[in-house]
């Protein structure tokens, strides 16, 4: 291992082709809608529907058109890292940094959390120390999985996908078959502050479509980059809007009962709808979900984090390579050792939290189309964004104005923690 390369751009394998990068993709983008079926209590069923097919609009979709453009100009290991540093400088790629290494702690901590809190369907009595201890477990496995390379993940990212889409389809067919209640009364709880409401509905839908971005920073690892990626994402877009809203619909037509939802539903909704083995598959196909996102999360930030010690941003040792997997295996365990220990946090308090930092890293990519279209003028042909200089503002301002109104609706409780983490990246950049 003492003779592995230090790591430097170029030096990667391609190993995997589009099928793999549409499961990893989809993946990071999605992996179903299982395990914040509670967010239907909180935030109202009509609301959150509604959120659903709004959000993709105002947040995910203008991040997917950023994403194609620069990684059609310019596609490279470390993805958006190195195209904020090439258009804006080393500041602004220092806080872009930071931002992904807080945000990549706080929202891959997010699904062994929900792993442990899915068990109950089969364990209804785990809790405490027991559920923490199987938070673990799911983080050693999916570790070693990437331990071993891409070309192993991305394979486990394709079957896992088909896995956990086929019971969502039986849902959705079953549940419009046997539909009624509507879905969208009411709009929202009774009682309820519409602004708490909309802030927790928002800080949801625009988290469920914040995953196009994080494709990137392993492209030189992928087949010709610049047309699977931006090819990836067309695929990719729409089948994450219908996993998250379709399943939802059909869950609250047939169902019902919204009141009492909580995190894990669509597995009780299953053997409502389908018995015993629609019920145990769900249950498995929402391990799964949380499974492929882990998995391919952890197998982007790896690669961003290996991008920061290649750039001098981080310690030097972390670019080693394996030497023979050719996988960033320093930065793997660090990362699996950091979410070890965020397992402990609530999910609700993880996720508002990301939000407010994974929100500021994406409009610098979305920015950095802006100044990317002088930097990379001599790119080769490939993908850009429609509508010429008003088309590449509009894809910008659309999503801040987004991200702004879920600070301001999630403001009341996080505004200090929120605060701080912004500003942990301009502070440690004087202190460096």
């Amino acid at each position: 291992m003492n003779g592995a390369p230090e790591g430097r751009p170029g030096q990667f394998q391609a190993r995997v082709g589009l099928l793999a990068v549409v499961g990893l993709l989809y993946a990071s983008a999605c992996g179903g809608p299982y395990g914040t079926e509670n967010y239907v209590v909180a935030t109202g069923p009509g609301l959150l529907i509604l959120l659903l097919f709004i959000a993709p609009w105002l947040y995910g979709v203008p991040l997917g058109l950023a994403t194609a453009e620069l990684a059609s100009a310019r596609p490279v290991e470390g993805g958006y890292l190195r195209w904020v540093r090439e258009v804006f400088g080393e500041f602004w790629s220092f806080q872009a940094g930071a931002w992904t290494l807080i945000a990549s702690f706080l929202d891959n901590a997010l699904y062994p959390v929900l792993f442990a809190e899915a068990l109950k369907y089969w364990i209804p009595g785990i809790n405490g120390a027991w559920k923490w201890i199987a938070a673990v477990a799911f983080i050693a496995l999916l570790t070693y999985l990437n331990y071993r390379g891409i070309r192993i993940a991305g394979a486990v990212a394709v079957g896992l996908n088909v896995f956990l889409i086929a019971p969502l389809v039986w849902i959705v067919a079953a549940g419009l078959l046997h539909a009624r209640h509507n879905p969208f009364v009411p709009f929202m709880p009774a009682g309820t502050d519409p602004l708490e409401a909309l802030g927790e509905g928002l800080a949801l839908s625009i988290w469920f479509y914040s995953g196009f971005t994080e494709v990137s920073s392993a492209a030189e690892e992928m087949e010709r980059p610049e047309r699977n990626i931006p090819l990836a994402l067309l695929i990719v877009t729409p089948l994450v809007v219908l996993s998250y809203a379709l399943p939802m619909i059909a869950g609250l037509a047939s169902y019902g009962d919204w009141q009492i939802w909580e995190s894990g539903q669509f597995a009780p909704i299953g053997e409502f709808l389908g018995g015993r083995i629609l019920g145990h598959w769900t249950f498995l196909a929402s391990v799964a979900g949380f499974a492929v996102i882990f998995m391919s999360f952890l197998l982007w930030y790896s690669r961003l984090a290996w991008a920061m010690a290649a750039d001098r941003a981080l310690p030097s040792f972390l670019t080693r390579l394996h030497p023979r997997f050719g996988t960033p295996y320093r930065t793997l365990l660090l990362y699996a050792a950091g979410y070890a220990l965020l397992a402990l946090l609530p999910f609700d308090k993880l996720l508002v939290l990301d939000l407010w930092v994974f929100g500021a890293y994406d409009l610098l990519i979305i920015a950095a189309v802006i100044g990317g279209r002088r930097v990379y003028r001599d790119r080769p042909p490939g993908f850009r964004i429609p509508g010429g200089r008003a088309g590449v503002w509009i894809n910008f301002l659309v999503p801040l104005a987004t991200w702004l109104l879920s600070l301001v609706a999630t403001a009341r409780e996080y505004v200090v923690p929120g605060t701080a983490v912004l500003l942990l990246g301009p502070v440690l950049y004087v202190v460096l």
